[in-house]
């Protein structure tokens, strides 16, 4: 068994050995590969905190109605 990473999910997936050309040629990549890149950067807390929240308003929805004679 093989460990690749899957290329639409990103996670680990177990591939057996006779099918490792078939998985890399969709795509997916070795994990051994995959692991030599860079994590990708987390959006800092501080920012979010910086930001003041804006009330939401509510409209009021009203109805039409018709009359029938």
């Amino acid at each position: 068994m093989i460990k690749l990473i899957n290329k639409t999910t990103n996670t680990p997936m177990w591939v057996a050995d006779e099918r490792k050309d078939e998985y890399l040629a969709a795509g997916h990549k070795l994990a051994a590969e995959s692991s030599a890149k860079k994590p990708v950067e987390e959006a800092k807390v501080e920012d979010a905190e910086e930001k003041p929240i804006e009330p939401v308003k509510e409209e009021k929805v009203t109805k039409k109605t018709s009359k029938r004679k």
